[in-house]
C-alpha cells in the first residue's frame, strides 16, 4: 500500500476519533538561541551564591524565577560571555536550579526562556561572580537558632543612639515604653520609661503584640504603633499609638479601632515622600477577625489614620503583613490566619499604593518551611531577609527562621538554607548548604500510583508548588518516595516540604533509608518518636541532618497526626519536595542482573518444559525456542522477585502469537499477576493485584514478527517500556506491584496465569533481570541532552512519517499510548484531538 493510501484509510476513521477525550499536554522545547532581545518584564529571575558547608567559597549558585506569563516550561541558559556561548543547562517545567560546576573569579551569565503556548519569552541576562568569602562574617542558624549580630543597634541622634521597646512590669499585666541611650550602639542602659498608663489608662492592664517601632530622621520623631488586646481574648482589635521625640517628650496619642475598623496584626511603613501608612490585619463589625487587609494613611505627625488607601485580600484572613518598597515596587507580604501554625506566604506587588495590586503570589514552601512569615530585615539595601516566626517548635530549635529573600521585576524569592553566614554592616549574606542538591530531576519513584501531573518527579522538580500525591483510590499508609542520584554521594541533609491543612495541621513520621544498589538498605534516620518534641512540634517542612553514603534514597512515611484528630488520618499520602544535599563521591557501577541467559552455555536457573527448546535462531546465537503448545513455556526460581517493587526485564523477541498468552509474568495467580505480551503487531502490560477489573495497561502497536529487545523498568508504581534501547511509554499508575503479592511468587517465560490463555510461541534470547531499576542512561548508553523535537514525531523515533500518522489514530482510539504527545499539538492548543490528526495528514502529503 502507498503512502497516499495509507495516509487515506488512517482518515476513515475520523468519525470515530471524534468522539475521543482529547488529552491535555505539556509542551517540551529544545535549546535556542542567546541571548535573546525578547525580554518581557513579566518574568523575574534571581540567582544568589550560597557556599556548601565550611569551603570558604560562594562558587554554587541558586537560579530562581517566576512569571505571571502562560509558561508550559522553561529554558535556563549560561554562558561566560555576555553576548555569545550560551548553551542550555536546564529545561523542565520546576523554578528553581542549582549551579554546582562554578569557578570563583570567572562570571557566568544567565538567562530563562519561557515557553508559553503561543509564544516565547526572554528573561533579562542576570550575572554573578563566584568569590571567596570575606572576612568578619557570623553565621545564622536556622536549624537550633541563634541571633542576628548588629555592630550597633538603636537609632542615632547626635552622638547618641537611643533604643525603645514595650515593656511590662513584673507581676503586671501593665505597659510602658522604656528608652535606654548608649554612646557606641552596643552598650545600653539608663533606662527611662516615656510613655505608661499615667497617660492612659487602658494601658494598666492589657497585652500588646505585633509591636513596631520605627524613627523618622526628617522629622526626628519616633513612632509606636502595636496591637491592643485585653488581658485576655482577642475581640478588641485596638491600635496603641505613641509618638515622641529621642530624649523628649512623647505622648501615648490613642488606644482606638482606627476608622471604627478593627485591626490586630499590623507593620508601618513609611514612603520616599514621608508619608506613613498602617497596613492591618482588620475587619469591621460582624466581619471575622482579619478577614481583609487596610492599608490606612496616617496623618502628618503619624499619630492618627486619615482615610483607607486600599482593601486588599477580601475574606481571605492573611495576617502578619509586611510593606517594603524595592526598585519601584511596593511588595507586601502576609501569611495565612491559622492560629500558631505554621502558613504558606504569599505577597502581592504594585507600582502604586492606591491603585492595583497583584494577586496573591506564593513564595517559598507550602508552610514557609514550619513558621509564618513576618517582617524583612533589610541589610544595608544589598540583601534581605525574611524574617518567619517559628510558634511552635521544639526546644532544641530555631525560634525563628531567617530565609534570605531576593527581587527582581516586581517578584520576591526566598528559599530555606539550614545556615548562613552575613555581615550587617556591609550587608553581605551567604546562604550555606551542607553540600550540592543531588536530587533535582532525578529519577523519583513511589510506593504508591500516581497520575502523571503528580508523579513522584514532581517531588525533585524543583518546584514548591507541585507535589507527588498518590491516586486517591490507592492511598495507602505507610508509603515511600525514592530517589535514584545516579552517583554515590555523600548525604548530609534532607529538606521535606510536606502537604499540611489549615486547621487540620499534622505532624509527620518517617525514616530515611539509603542504599548502594537498590536492593540492600539501612537506615539513616529515624523521625517515628513521638515522645520527641523534634517530632510533634514541627509542622510542614522537616530539615534532618544526615550521615551515610548511598546512590538511591528513600523517604519512608509511616503516618501522619492531624492536631484536631491524632487518631484519624485523613491525609492524601503527598510530597510537595524532597531536596537532598551532599557530595557527590564516585560513578556507580554498572548493575549485575540476577538472571543473565544468553542460551550459548545453557538456561541457568531456567527450566524448561517439554514444549520448550533451545536452537540455533536466536537473536544472536542460540536462543529459547518456545512452540506455542499448552507445555510451551520456562520457569524461574520461584521466589525471586519476592517483595520487589524496582526490578528490569529485559529481553530479546521474535513472536509468532496471536489472541491472549504471556511472554513474560511474574506473581502468584490470575488476579495477582505482572505480566507483558508480545504478539505479532502489538506490545502489551498489565499489573493487577485484583484480576483483569483492575489492570494498570500499557499497549501499543508494535513489530512483534522480527527481533526486537524489550525492556521493562519497574520503579515503586511507575513502568517504563524501552523497544531497542528506546524509550517508548510509561505508567507512574501501577497498583500491582510484586511486593504487594506475598511470598512464594512464580515468574514464567510464555505462560500465562489464565488457564484458558495459549502459551507463547515465538524465540527468545538473552534473557536479563536486574533487581534494580535501570536508569535510562544505563538502558540506552547515553545520558540525556536538550534536543529539539521534530514536529509530528509522535512515536519519538526523530522522523516524521505515516508511522506517525498511524500511532495517532491508534492513541485517538484509545488503543495507544504516545511516546513523545507534545510533538503531535501541531494546532497549538495543548490538547490532542482529531484535528491535530487532519494537520499532521496535510503536513506528511505536502
Amino acid at each position: 500500500m502507498d503512502i497516499r493510501k495509507k495516509l487515506l484509510s488512517a482518515a476513515a476513521a475520523l468519525a470515530l476519533m471524534l468522539s475521543a477525550a482529547p488529552v491535555q499536554l505539556s509542551a517540551v522545547h529544545g535549546a535556542g538561541q542567546a541571548p535573546s532581545e525578547a525580554i518581557s518584564e513579566e518574568i523575574g529571575l534571581v540567582g544568589n551564591l550560597f557556599t556548601v558547608a565550611d569551603s570558604g567559597k560562594a562558587d554554587h549558585a541558586e537560579l530562581q524565577w517566576a512569571t505571571t506569563l502562560s509558561a508550559q516550561s522553561y529554558v535556563l541558559y549560561r554562558s561566560t560571555d555576555s553576548s555569545s556561548g550560551f548553551v542550555p543547562v536546564y529545561e523542565g517545567t520546576g523554578t528553581s536550579w542549582t549551579d554546582n560546576d562554578m569557578s570563583v573569579g570567572q562570571t557566568y551569565y544567565y538567562q530563562l526562556r519561557v515557553i508559553g503556548k503561543n509564544s516565547e519569552n526572554c528573561s533579562e541576562v542576570k550575572e554573578l561572580t563566584p568569590c571567596a568569602l570575606p572576612s568578619g562574617l557570623s553565621t545564622y542558624d536556622n536549624q537550633k537558632g541563634s541571633n542576628l549580630v548588629y555592630e550597633t543597634s538603636g537609632y542615632k541622634v547626635g552622638d547618641t543612639y537611643y533604643s525603645y521597646s514595650l515593656k511590662k512590669h513584673a507581676g503586671k499585666d501593665d505597659i510602658y515604653l522604656a528608652e535606654t541611650t548608649s554612646k557606641d550602639g552596643k552598650w545600653f542602659s539608663n533606662e527611662k520609661n516615656v510613655a505608661d498608663s499615667s497617660q492612659n489608662s487602658a494601658l494598666a492592664s492589657c497585652k500588646i503584640e505585633s509591636v513596631h517601632i520605627d524613627y523618622i530622621p526628617a522629622k526626628n520623631k519616633v513612632v509606636v504603633w502595636a496591637h491592643w488586646e485585653k488581658p485576655s481574648g482577642y475581640s478588641d482589635g485596638k491600635a496603641l499609638v505613641i509618638t515622641g521625640t529621642p530624649g523628649g517628650q512623647f505622648t501615648v496619642h490613642h488606644v482606638y479601632n482606627p476608622l471604627n475598623i478593627q485591626v490586630r496584626d499590623m507593620a508601618i511603613f513609611f514612603d520616599d515622600d514621608g508619608t506613613g501608612y498602617l497596613i492591618a490585619a482588620a475587619n469591621k463589625e460582624g466581619q471575622g477577625a482579619n478577614a481583609t487587609m487596610y492599608i490606612f494613611q496616617m496623618n502628618e505627625d503619624y499619630s492618627d489614620v486619615t482615610r483607607v488607601v486600599k482593601t486588599l485580600f477580601e475574606d481571605q484572613y492573611r495576617e502578619f503583613p509586611n510593606l517594603i518598597k524595592k526598585d519601584g515596587y511596593y511588595f507586601l507580604f502576609t501569611s495565612q490566619a491559622a492560629g500558631w501554625y505554621p502558613s504558606s506566604g504569599a505577597y502581592s506587588v504594585t507600582t502604586d499604593i492606591g491603585g492595583k495590586w497583584s494577586d496573591l503570589r506564593s513564595i517559598g514552601n507550602t508552610s514557609t518551611f514550619s513558621s509564618q512569615s513576618g517582617w524583612i530585615v533589610n541589610m544595608q539595601d544589598k540583601n534581605y531577609l525574611m524574617h518567619a516566626y517559628r510558634w511552635l517548635r521544639a526546644s532544641d530549635t530555631s525560634g525563628t527562621t531567617l530565609c534570605p529573600l531576593y527581587f527582581d521585576n516586581g517578584f520576591a524569592f526566598y528559599d530555606y538554607c539550614p545556615y548562613f553566614k552575613y555581615n550587617t554592616s556591609t550587608g553581605d549574606l551567604f546562604p550555606v548548604q551542607q553540600g550540592e542538591l543531588l536530587s533535582q530531576d532525578k529519577p523519583a519513584s513511589s510506593s504508591l500510583a500516581a497520575k502523571s501531573g503528580n508523579s513522584p518527579a514532581k517531588a525533585v522538580d524543583g518546584s514548591y508548588q507541585s507535589s507527588f500525591n498518590a491516586i486517591g483510590d490507592y492511598k495507602k499508609w505507610p508509603f515511600y518516595v525514592q530517589v535514584d542520584l545516579e552517583q554515590v554521594c555523600d548525604l548530609a541533609n534532607i529538606q521535606t516540604s510536606w502537604y499540611i491543612c489549615k486547621g487540620s495541621e499534622g505532624y509527620y513520621t518517617y525514616t530515611v533509608d539509603g542504599s548502594l544498589d537498590g536492593v540492600n538498605w539501612t537506615q539513616i534516620l529515624d523521625h517515628t518518636n513521638k515522645n520527641s518534641e523534634a517530632v510533634t512540634k514541627t509542622y510542614g517542612f522537616n530539615s534532618d541532618m544526615l550521615k551515610g553514603r548511598a546512590r538511591y534514597v528513600r523517604l519512608n512515611v509511616k503516618n501522619a497526626t492531624l492536631q484536631n484528630n491524632p487518631d484519624n488520618n485523613w491525609y492524601n499520602p503527598q510530597v510537595y519536595e524532597m531536596k537532598i544535599f551532599g557530595t557527590p563521591v564516585s560513578k556507580t557501577e554498572t548493575p549485575s542482573p540476577v538472571i543473565d541467559i544468553d542460551f550459548e552455555n545453557g538456561t541457568g536457573d531456567l527450566k524448561l518444559s517439554s514444549g520448550a527448546s533451545v536452537d540455533g535462531n536466536g537473536s544472536s546465537g542460540k536462543g529459547l525456542r518456545l512452540d506455542g503448545s499448552d507445555s510451551s513455556f520456562a520457569e524461574l526460581p520461584a521466589g525471586l522477585l519476592d517483595g520487589c517493587r524496582d526490578y528490569t526485564v529485559s529481553m530479546d523477541i521474535k513472536s509468532d502469537s496471536e489472541g491472549n498468552f504471556f511472554t513474560f509474568a511474574a506473581g502468584k495467580n490470575d488476579e495477582k499477576y505482572v505480566f507483558f505480551r508480545v504478539a505479532k503487531d502489538t506490545f502489551r502490560f498489565a499489573a493487577t493485584t485484583d484480576s483483569w477489573r483492575d489492570e494498570t495497561v500499557i499497549e501499543r502497536d508494535a513489530d512483534g514478527t522480527g527481533w526486537h529487545s524489550y525492556t521493562m523498568v519497574f520503579s515503586g508504581a511507575a513502568a517504563k517500556l524501552y523497544i531497542d534501547g528506546k524509550f517508548v511509554s510509561e505508567t507512574t499508575e501501577t497498583h500491582g506491584q510484586i511486593a504487594d503479592m506475598g511470598s512464594g511468587t512464580t515468574c514464567y517465560i510464555g505462560k500465562s496465569y489464565y488457564g484458558d490463555d495459549t502459551c507463547f510461541k515465538g524465540e527468545i534470547d538473552n534473557l536479563k533481570i536486574y533487581k534494580c531499576a535501570l536508569t535510562d542512561a544505563e538502558i540506552t548508553g547515553s545520558t540525556p541532552e536538550v534536543t529539539v523535537p521534530v514536529e509530528g514525531d509522535v512515536n519519538n523515533d526523530g522522523q516524521c512519517n505515516v508511522a506517525d500518522l498511524i500511532a495517532m489514530q491508534s492513541f485517538l482510539l484509545g488503543k495507544d499510548s504516545l511516546a513523545a504527545p507534545m510533538n503531535g499539538d501541531l494546532c497549538r492548543d495543548e490538547v490532542i484531538d482529531v484535528f491535530d490528526m487532519i494537520a499532521l495528514r496535510k503536513h506528511l502529503l505536502s
